[in-house]
Order: structure tokens, then C-alpha cells, then sequence
């Protein structure tokens, strides 16, 4: 039992001073930035999908709508067309809707602001 224990000991303490050599690499896809908006184009809206690794399916079906026309789809919609890709489509679009909507927000503001500045600064 002495015997067995030591051996223990010994490949715990080799473990901690020495972890084991892992002969695996994970390879992650070089992350590319295609931005979705409003305004774009049909081609735009294909390589933003295909930028997002959705099916070759999802990406005929949906290449050929403009960004204002893929913005405007419900999740039921999308269900219908693009099968159980449908949930994970309107996720990425929600996301980049609300992230335009969030940026949008902030330059009305800064406009605003730069405005009330402007009048504060004729009356004085």
C-alpha cells in the first residue's frame, strides 16, 4: 500500500512542477467585420451572413434582400425560410439592429448637445 501511494505522491508533485506535454491546437476562424445597416446592399447583406458562417441555404435565401428588408423580418419569418437557422438569424440581427440603434442614439444626442452649446454661445 506504502508503494502504491508513493507512486501517487510522485505523479501528483511531477503533475504541479511539470504539467503534461497536449499535443492539440485550436484553430479559431480569423474573425472578419462586416457591418450590417440600414442602408445595405444585397451583396453587403450576403457577405454579412456568410461573415457570420450561416448555411449556404440561409445565405442564397437571404442574399438577395437588402439590409432594410433583412432588418425587417420577425423571427417567424425568418423560421420559415431558413428552417432551424431561423432562431440563430434573428439573434445576429437583433444584436445588430440594437447596435445601431445604440450608435444612432448617441450621434442624436451629440448633435443635441452641439446645438444647446451653440446657442449658449451666440448668447454670450
Amino acid at each position: 500500500m506504502d508503494e502504491l501511494n508513493d507512486e501517487l505522491l510522485k505523479k501528483i508533485t511531477n503533475n504541479k512542477i511539470q504539467p503534461p506535454h497536449r499535443n492539440f491546437k485550436v484553430e479559431r476562424p480569423q474573425q472578419v467585420f462586416v457591418p450590417l445597416t440600414f442602408e445595405s446592399s444585397t451583396e453587403e447583406v450576403k457577405a454579412w451572413l456568410e461573415a457570420k458562417s450561416f448555411s449556404k441555404e440561409t445565405v442564397e435565401h437571404l442574399g438577395i434582400l437588402t439590409g432594410a428588408q433583412l432588418f425587417s423580418l420577425n423571427r417567424e419569418e425568418l423560421k420559415k425560410v431558413c428552417g432551424d437557422e431561423g432562431n440563430r438569424v434573428y439573434s445576429k440581427i437583433t444584436v445588430e439592429k440594437n447596435q445601431l440603434e445604440k450608435s444612432r442614439g448617441e450621434s442624436e444626442l451629440q448633435e443635441i448637445m452641439k446645438r444647446r452649446q451653440e446657442r449658449i454661445d451666440s448668447a454670450n
